[in-house]
């Protein structure tokens, strides 16, 4: 996360001072956009930290977490200058190990799978860097898995799965670069991340 910080203040930086000698139509740029990114604090990742807080009110106890991602990957097709419409697909990790009697009895891992439907608004837009905003509003297809011993020393696993509501709200995004290929970073709350930054491939 203090990777992705560092990110967007160097890209502010960088992007102050750069003056224009020359007049820029937006209209020329490109109007499809691809992405990849990594960010950190996800919906999800809560959802998880509520779930353990939960459970250990019952009992259950669990350590080692580790939550990979998120990982997502967007498209968005500029129907306007100011406008671009696309979607999101996002991929999230957690596993931990389960504790009975403090000691290690199994393994806990969930999955989680985001398709959102998005909206980016570009805001300002210059030959070499812009700030936008951007919503995306969907569904998560979550996917529990416990495997370990019970108190007979039997070997057990579970499987489960829901489906519930996500979002990506990016208030704030920077991105710099040439015309076809952009760096970015964005601060917001969702699934993406309340932070997370990535590359942008334009054409």
């Amino acid at each position: 996360m203090n990777k992705l910080l560092i990110l967007i203040v160097a890209m502010a930086m960088w992007c102050a001072p750069v003056v224009h000698a020359q007049d820029f139509d937006p209209n020329d740029e490109p109007k499809n956009e691809l992405a990849v990114a990594y960010g950190a604090v996800s919906t999800s990742n809560v959802l998880d930290v509520f779930v353990d807080v939960v459970s250990a009110m019952f009992g259950a106890r669990y350590q080692n977490e580790k939550f990979i991602g998120p990982f997502s990957a967007e498209y968005f097709y500029h129907v306007s200058p100011l406008v671009g419409v696309g979607g999101i697909g996002v991929y999230n990790h957690h596993r931990q190990d389960v504790l009975q009697d403090e000691q290690v009895t199994g393994k806990r891992t969930s999955n989680y799978f985001t398709i959102l439907p998005a909206v980016k608004f570009n805001w300002l837009r210059k030959q070499h860097w812009g700030l936008y905003s951007k919503l995306g509003v969907g569904y998560t297809r979550a996917e529990f898995n416990t495997t370990g011993k019970d108190s007979n020393g039997t070997y057990t696993k579970d499987s489960s799965g829901d489906n519930f509501f996500n979002f990506q709200a990016s208030l704030v995004g920077i991105e710099a670069g040439g015309n076809n290929v952009r760096g970015f970073a964005e601060l917001g709350f969702g699934e993406q991340g309340l932070i997370h930054g990535g590359v942008r491939f334009r054409f």
